[in-house]
């Protein structure tokens, strides 16, 4: 068995989640979950545009299902983040 390895996307997208995290816990709430889904837009779209060896770790299926999840992600985080009731 081949172990695998983690693309440069990967780590792109491990890093920015968690400072979209920190983000979260140490300043404005709705910033860091807007920073998340702008994390996962970038992600998708590097998943469509560049080779399937930067993107390993982060290639699940097919370039255009791995998109359109990552995205719809995005999306979803994006609505919660806005509708949350901050004081």
């Amino acid at each position: 068995m081949i172990p695998s390895r983690l693309g440069p996307v990967w780590w792109f997208l491990a890093s920015g989640c968690a400072v979209a995290v920190t983000v979260m816990v140490v300043g404005p709430l709705r910033t860091g979950g807007y920073l998340l889904a702008a994390v996962l837009v970038l992600a998708a779209l590097a998943r469509l545009v560049l080779p399937g060896s930067l993107c390993a770790g982060v290639a699940v299926r097919s370039r255009f299902l791995d998109a359109v999840m990552y995205v719809a992600l995005a999306a979803a985080i994006a609505v919660i983040f806005e509708q949350v009731k901050l004081p």
